[in-house]
């Protein structure tokens, strides 16, 4: 099959690296079977494929980077398919405080998760903690996500971070981070985003109060005035071990498929949304931490506007066996969310941990009517020596008025490095 081929010829191209002393380079290897649902569950077809999945990364140590990303598929339905997500070299001119990279890399910005086929440069000005970036290429959609393609984009970023110490009794500034970012994308359209964002943090000086930390992130659409993505967050350190956080946000989830745990988040939704959420976090002791808040959603402008609250717990008391629960529900008039999660994860040695996860929705809707869902989802992954790792996993998800959700898979994962000291070069 192409698909054995692919893994055959890669494994033949990483060999010989290893005889490039004066190099370092590490990566990972991936190669599945799954059986799932995802895709088609509304016409409950089952979708067979094995896929192999890597990540290589060469460098010297002093300026050059090379990257390799891909992505090789073989199934039933759609045959042989492969894509690289990354290709790109990186050279780094320390003189001059700068660096750029060519080829293929990854972004994630408003427009969401994406290929870029261009350069990036990069200036720093160290002593003032200044970083300038310069962008451009063609963007390419990558699979499973919510992202663009277009004819082309460029941009410009510019990062600040700041050491302020700054002291006095109301506002204490430690650090002080600062992001203002310029891009244009043109496809059938075009649009012009502007993202401003900064970050002040401080620990207070009295008893009453720890610390806090004062967060603010927004992109505009500069064509037609709205906001992107928005986020504001307060966060008080009443001692060391609580903190209460209010936050609001306008966003969009940028993963067309949703984790098995996200599956079960009320506040979890595809489209556009408003959330105003409100938590207290305390850490009981080294051992035991809960949390518990009520948040504010509102979806497609403002026409369905509800209200929900969450809370849960984690315990580590066993050093081995780690526990988690939460408790989430939202309501939106005659629509309704519950979810009850649970999670369990046990080291059976240090060679071999299981982790199993059970979930309990009941979603009301005044369009849809009601559903129930129950889902389990068990992980079982061994070390079989350094490096390299077996991991089964299934899930299936019952629905009283949807397709039943399933998923069962098989991965070999390879780790692998030739880590080479500077010295010894």
């Amino acid at each position: 099959m192409k698909l054995v081929a692919f893994i055959t010829s890669t494994c033949l191209i990483l060999i010989p690296m290893s005889a490039y002393s004066a190099w370092n380079w590490n990566g990972r290897l991936k190669t599945k079977v799954q059986a799932d649902n995802r895709y088609s569950r509304y016409t409950d077809e089952t979708r067979t494929f094995g896929e192999i999945w890597g990540n290589v990364e060469v460098f010297d140590n002093k300026s050059w980077r090379l990257a390799l990303d891909f992505v090789s598929r073989e199934s039933v339905e759609t045959g042989f398919e492969a894509e690289i997500f990354q290709l790109y070299v990186e050279k780094e001119f320390v003189s001059l405080d700068g660096q750029i990279k060519i080829g293929r890399f990854q972004r994630a910005d408003s427009l969401g998760f994406y290929s870029l086929d261009g350069a990036d440069v990069q200036y720093k000005m160290p002593d003032k903690g200044l970083r300038f970036n310069f962008y451009a290429g063609r963007p390419i959609r990558q699979e499973d996500v919510r992202s663009v393609s277009g004819e082309w984009l460029y941009g410009f970023e510019l990062h600040s971070f700041q050491m302020v110490n700054w002291q006095n009794s109301i506002l204490p500034i430690d650090t002080w981070s600062t992001r203002i970012g310029f891009q244009q994308f043109h496809s059938q359209y075009t649009s012009t985003q502007l993202s401003v964002g900064n970050v002040l943090q401080g620990q207070f000086q009295h008893d009453y109060l720890y610390a806090y930390e004062l967060s603010f992130m927004a992109t505009l659409d500069a064509e037609n005035g709205t906001f992107e993505e928005l986020l504001s967050s307060v966060a008080l350190d009443v001692t060391e071990s609580s903190r209460i956080r209010l936050n609001y946000a306008i966003y969009e989830p940028k993963l067309f498929f949703p984790t098995f745990k996200e599956r079960f988040y009320s506040s979890y939704y595809q489209g556009k949304q408003d959330l105003l959420s409100l938590n207290f976090t305390q850490s009981i002791n080294s051992t035991f931490s809960y949390h518990v808040g009520g948040k504010r959603a509102e979806r497609e402008g403002k026409k369905y506007i509800g209200y929900g609250f969450d809370t849960g717990l984690k315990s580590d008391y066993f050093s081995d066996w780690r526990l988690t629960a939460d408790f989430d529900m939202l309501e939106f008039g005659e629509s309704s969310s519950y979810n009850l999660y649970f999670s369990s994860q046990y080291s059976l040695s240090t060679q071999t941990l299981v982790t199993l996860n059970l979930a309990y929705s009941l979603d009301k809707s005044a369009l849809y009517d009601e559903n129930k869902a129950a889902g389990t989802e068990l992980k079982f992954r061994y070390k079989v020596l350094k490096g390299v790792f077996v991991d089964l996993a299934g899930s299936y998800i019952v629905n009283s008025r949807l397709e039943d959700e399933y998923l069962a898979g098989l991965q070999v994962s390879w780790y692998f490095d030739n880590f080479v000291a500077k010295d010894s070069q």
